[in-house]
């Protein structure tokens, strides 16, 4: 399975009313991680490159603006070589 790391942090201080507090805001970067986990364990479990027998590498960034109240998720893969990251990436756009 790929290694997966995450990254989730709030970026600015929460409001004085926020739509969101931390409780709430730690609740929802777990339930985050496990879903992109499950979903990441699906459409990438037992691969490997074919090159190299190597597994990609996997960051998830995920920020909350404090200020607007929003999330922003990113990826950044770390594959062996160039034939792996197209093949990884193709896997996950895969919609099955």
């Amino acid at each position: 399975m790929a290694e997966i790391k995450f990254d989730f942090d709030i970026d600015g201080a929460l409001r004085e009313d926020p739509y969101l507090d931390s409780f709430q805001l730690s609740y929802m970067f777990e339930q985050t991680r496990q879903s992109l986990t499950s979903a990441l364990e699906r459409k990438l479990g037992g691969v490997t490159c074919a090159e190299h027998g190597k597994e990609p590498i996997i960051t998830i960034t995920g920020r909350y603006d404090a200020e607007k109240e929003e999330m922003d998720i990113q990826y950044h893969i770390e594959p062996c070589c160039q034939l792996f990251m197209v093949r990884v990436v193709k896997l996950l756009n895969n919609v099955n």
